[in-house]
């Protein structure tokens, strides 16, 4: 049993399970807080699409490689998200066979509110790990992905 302990407290301190654990905890507090203010078509699926699209817009394929999913399963979340009238899709322009996902007027007063909640709940982590720890945090955070993601932000797609 020491053995199993052993490994789940290593476990649980590996980069990537902290990041999956911050990434749902703040996802599902961000979906609350935004229905809570009167958008109630937000679901839990939907930040995970909205947050790789470009405010530009973006093909699917784009979206289904910075999700790490399927095209297949990307569209689909697209053709939900555009159903609640935060995305619309339409044929791109530069290649008929592709789709391009981009948010609607609504959808870009969402993202506002969005990004207003989640700079609330970064003020609120920022009460436990000090303002000064945030700015580190996200000091190396950038750090370390300029050296591992060497094509930027989301790369051109």
């Amino acid at each position: 049993m020491r053995n199993v302990a052993s490994f789940r407290a290593r476990r649980e301190q590996v980069l990537l399970r902290l990041f999956l654990r911050i990434t749902r905890v703040m996802t599902l507090e961000t979906v609350e807080r935004v229905r809570a203010l009167g958008i109630t078509q937000m679901q839990p699926s939907f930040p995970w699409l909205l947050g790789n699209l470009d405010t530009e817009g973006t093909r699917i394929g784009a979206l289904a490689r910075r999700m790490g999913t399927s095209r297949q399963a990307a569209s689909q979340l697209s053709k939900e998200i555009e159903a609640a009238g935060l995305v619309e899709r339409r044929p791109d322009p530069h290649d008929r066979r592709g789709v391009i996902v981009s948010f609607t007027p609504h959808g870009r007063s969402v993202l506002a509110s969005a990004v207003e909640v989640m700079t609330e709940i970064e003020a609120e982590y920022a009460g436990v790990i000090s303002d000064q720890g945030m700015t580190r945090l996200k000091r190396s955070l950038k750090r370390l992905l300029d050296r591992v993601d060497k094509s930027g932000e989301f790369g051109l797609d």
